[in-house]
């Protein structure tokens, strides 16, 4: 398992454990407010948070309504859920996590690749905001293993330290 450490969000509001060799890409290039995006040192994998309006949808349809419109986003050829659990407990506030595979245009190229997303939602409805934590792994294959063991520690260790970030 990888080793993860303690790191902090929107300037403190939020903690979360996240693997050692990520780095803030904010350092580097424009992200917008609402997002914070991490990429791996040595490979394509990339970690974003984004707090984004709350959707008033069905919680059975959220999950996928989300990797539905990140496939968009992504231009993505192909996409398909693997894994769409609505409700798994966490200390703070229940989230829905879906995984699946999307097959994406690569930046700046018209070659394609396989991507493994790891996708979480936080809803907080009474501050009208959903949480995305996002986790894009390059592979070709559809094994999740063990990749989810370590997005779901990531996830159980997210913290809202000072709810004013709503505010």
């Amino acid at each position: 398992m990888k080793k993860l450490h303690e790191n902090y969000f929107f300037g403190k509001y939020i903690k979360m454990n996240i693997p050692n060799d990520y780095i803030d890409i904010s350092k580097y290039r424009t992200i917008p407010d609402n997002q914070e995006v991490y990429a791996h040192k040595y490979n394509n994998n990339c970690l974003v948070i984004e707090i984004v309006c709350y959707k008033d949808i069905d919680i059975k349809e959220k999950g996928k309504y989300y990797f539905d419109d990140l496939a968009n986003e992504n231009t993505s050829l192909e996409n398909k859920i693997i894994l769409n659990n609505e409700s798994v407990p966490h200390s703070q506030k229940n989230y829905i996590l879906v995984v699946g595979a999307q097959k994406i245009t690569k930046c700046n190229t018209q070659m394609h690749e396989n991507v493994l997303l790891y996708l979480c939602i936080i809803p907080y409805k009474e501050y009208n905001a959903d949480i995305l934590i996002t986790w894009n792994i390059p592979k070709n294959d559809l094994n999740i293993n063990p990749d989810i063991n370590i997005f779901t520690e990531m996830i159980q260790s997210f913290e809202i330290i000072d709810f004013s970030l709503f505010v």
